[in-house]
């Protein structure tokens, strides 16, 4: 092994310790985390990055990970030449987004080649036929693996230091290289330290230097990231400056294998990295404002139509999650039943919690990543669903535990063969998935100490709830949670509420509806302002977006008055189901024609165990509307938008469009961030092919094939049916129906807000008179609808 060079005067960072640490602290704030498989939620994977403009961090990763976050130019010709893309929504995007082309030019890109960028190369690319970051990967599964390994993992204070000890007696890697690891310090910092003041990097170099390196092993390092959001406890012993510090040394090893002429070469080109790059891609990003104001100008037409909202009182009110899949359903639960009136909130109704089931499972939060649940929800009889999860589990660690024994590879199949053989040919005949239902709900308790709420704290969750709902003057209202069904499917949870934490929303429905019917709380938040119809009561239903049934939890103590309302909204949901079944079937293939030949179809789907695409899930998602169901109802949005109510008369200080800005807002744009990443860079954040994913350490993510990197973001079933992209990678557009002074209030006062906006991370409109006007820091422009 050649001897490692120092370059130029080593810095020791005890002089220049704090900006070294920033660079380091801002090239891991650069990857965004994950959240296990039994709580996946959408993320969106440049949230780290989000106080920098859109195209800058495009040409930046063009650099250090060798793609730009656009699509390929085909992609835009083939928009032009059909008319999805007009000249009109080119010749806006010039103008509204200052490019210095015309529309002769932008048109040549199209259709030549694409300019060469060379990216950034590691040592490791340099040191042809040795192996890359795998090995980093590798140690990373065996040390987050805690459920399905065979040897236990001996205890190692931290992922830094399992690494180096397990590296040291790799065989595959040369003595000289084993001996130079063992004698790095054994702390991650120190480490880190003592390459960084060896290479005698500029801070900025430094910090380019350790993004593009946990590039290279982005789905593990999204997951250590994730160790400060839902695993804190675990942040100092396996969090990303842990990974970051075996990148680092790792290329130092590399560097220390080069000769003398390659080592100025790799560092000459982390000297000069730069977000220079050629018009070509500054051009594709002009080509997508055009794409994505195609959308918004039909966006704004339709929204421009005359409403059709029912002018009779209804006699039910139906609260579904935000979903963009109850776009679909609830337009045709109104046109069903008049009678009936939708409206749009988050699917975790409000309620901050965790379902800590008796037995052996973890604690699964139902509440939006961001968030922390405060209370745990109990269960009924919950001694005898503990027995009884306990036992299950037993059985599957005894099978599990049997397949790792030495001689299972002889015995376990000759003996088991037959039991296993004949559980795959039952699964293969199972017809149809049943409904998914939840647990009647015993109570609601603190997550820290156990104990019961107060009623102070009752009060305050259902004055929150019913001031997102708005006015109610139903007698009866039903809270929609939804979820949906797969077999064998690693990914379910992203086919289930994303405001839930990945779970179905019926348990938070059952909660809040619990919670509401409490004549103690009916009677303080009527003393507090907030009328109520009389009678009122409040059911759950649980909407499965595979089959689009609605499964309502009947409730003996409702008043019998309102049985007659009950039946109208079951018998509407029914024939919206219809309707929306026809409207969604021809996308996944379902050709039948009878309504229940298509229910069984689609139930099919979710029962078979081979199944790679169960439902389309969140796919071609684009807007978020914040604004009454008037602007909407009757309104043929393709199940595209997200629809949240909010009422701007009722909100004269502005404070509910600010939490709606700070929570759904980011919600929504973290789903459509993700659907947009795993589309246009789906090498990087896209989960590869669904068929070759094996799971790893129970619930921490998938691998693709026999690679030991972690896959993130949604697989290519999720997007693409081998023929057609079903999904329209759009940033995207959220619709307010408030004065624009406001809307600017808000943006001045919440950074997270101004940056997402200001930097093209989504696009921010206001429905006016005329269309929707776009926000800008130029002004409010028009979006042309002609």
């Amino acid at each position: 092994m050649s001897q490692s060079i120092a370059f130029d005067t080593p810095i020791s960072l005890s002089q220049n310790h704090s900006q070294y640490h920033d660079a380091l602290k801002r090239a891991t704030d650069a990857i965004a985390p994950i959240w296990p498989l039994d709580q996946w939620i959408a993320v969106n994977p440049w949230w780290g990055l989000k106080h920098q403009p859109i195209e800058q961090i495009s040409h930046s990763l063009l650099r250090r990970a060798g793609q730009p976050m656009t699509m390929p130019a085909e992609f835009y010709r083939h928009a032009w030449e059909t008319g999805r893309i007009s000249p009109q929504d080119l010749q806006q995007a010039i103008h509204q987004g200052g490019y210095p082309y015309s529309e002769q030019s932008l048109v040549g890109y199209l259709t030549s080649t694409p300019q060469a960028v060379t990216p950034l190369r590691s040592a490791w690319d340099t040191l042809l036929g040795q192996p890359g970051f795998d090995a980093l990967a590798e140690s990373c599964a065996s040390y987050f693996d805690d459920h399905q390994q065979r040897w236990a993992n001996y205890n190692a204070p931290s992922l830094y230091q399992f690494w180096k000890a397990a590296a040291q007696h790799d065989l595959r890697w040369p003595k000289a290289q084993r001996n130079a690891l063992q004698a790095l310090p054994q702390e991650a910092t120190a480490a880190i330290e003592q390459v960084a003041a060896e290479w005698g990097l500029t801070p900025a170099t430094f910090e380019v230097l350790v993004h593009t390196l946990l590039l290279r092993v982005n789905g593990w390092a999204s997951w250590c990231q994730g160790m400060e959001w839902h695993s804190s406890h675990r942040q100092a012993e396996a969090g990303i400056t842990q990974l970051a510090a075996m990148v680092l040394i790792w290329e130092w090893l590399g560097v220390s294998r080069l000769t003398r002429d390659q080592q100025n070469e790799w560092r000459v080109q982390w000297q000069t990295e730069n977000n220079a790059v050629p018009a070509y891609y500054d051009a594709l990003w002009c080509w997508q404002h055009a794409y994505e104001l195609g959308y918004q100008r039909g966006l704004s037409i339709t929204l421009a139509m005359p409403g059709q909202s029912s002018q009779r009182a209804p006699e039910v009110q139906a609260a579904f999650c935000i979903d963009v899949r109850s776009e679909r359903y609830r337009r045709h639960l109104e046109y069903a039943a008049p009678a009936v009136a939708t409206q749009g909130v988050a699917g975790f109704f409000a309620m901050p919690v965790a379902d800590v089931a008796i037995g052996p499972e973890r604690a699964q939060p139902r509440l939006p990543g961001l968030l922390k649940p405060r209370y745990r929800v109990g269960v009924q009889n919950p001694q005898q669903q503990g027995v009884k999860r306990y036992q299950t589990e037993s059985q599957r660690q005894s099978v599990r535990h049997a397949k790792y024994a030495p001689l299972s590879t002889f015995t376990l199949v000759e003996t088991t063969g037959i039991a296993w053989g004949w559980k795959l040919i039952k699964d293969s005949l199972r017809k149809q998935a049943p409904m998914p239902q939840c647990d009647v709900p015993a109570g609601l308790f603190h997550a820290y100490d156990g104990e019961p709420i107060s009623r102070q704290e009752k009060v305050a969750l259902a004055m929150n709830l019913l001031t997102l709902l708005g006015p109610l003057s139903a007698s009866l209202l039903v809270l929609v949670g939804h979820d949906s069904q797969s077999e064998n499917n690693p990914h379910h949870a992203g086919l289930a509420c994303g405001a839930c934490g990945g779970q179905g929303g019926g348990k938070n429905a059952r909660v809040a509806a619990a919670l509401l019917n409490d004549s103690d709380v009916q009677q303080a938040v009527k003393t507090a302002g907030i009328a109520l119809p009389t009678p009122f009561f409040v059911l759950a239903a649980t909407h499965c977006t595979l089959t689009d049934r609605v499964n309502v939890y009947r409730d003996k103590q409702m008043p019998t008055a309102l049985e007659s309302a009950l039946l109208t909204f079951e018998s509407a949901a029914k024939a919206a189901g219809e309707a929306t079944r026809q409207e969604r079937a021809p996308a996944l293939g379902v050709d039948e024609s009878n309504h229940i030949e298509r229910l069984k179809k689609l139930a099919i789907r979710g029962a078979d165990w081979s199944q790679p695409r169960p439902e389309w899930g969140l796919v071609n998602n684009a807007a978020l509307i914040l604004a009454p169901r008037s602007l909407t109802q009757g309104k043929t949005l393709d199940g595209r938008t997200f629809l949240h109510d909010y009422h701007p008369d009722q909100d004269l200080d502005g404070k509910i469009l600010e939490g709606l800005m700070m929570a759904p807002m980011l919600v929504a744009s973290w789903i459509n961030l993700q659907y947009y990443a795993s589309t246009v860079v789906p090498g990087l954040y896209g989960a590869g092919n669904k068929l070759l994913h094996s799971v790893v350490g129970g619930h921490v993510g998938v691998i693709e094939g026999n690679s030991p990197q972690l896959r993130i973001g949604l697989p290519e079933q999720a997007l693409f049916d081998g023929d057609t992209l079903h999904h329209e990678p759009l940033r995207l557009t959220v619709v307010i129906d408030a004065p624009k002074d406001r809307i600017e209030a808000i943006i001045s006062r919440q950074p997270v807000v101004a940056d997402l906006i200001n930097h093209r991370w989504l696009w921010l409109t206001q429905m006016g008179e005329k269309g929707l006007e776009r926000y800008s820091s130029q002004g409010w422009q028009p979006i042309a609808a002609s």
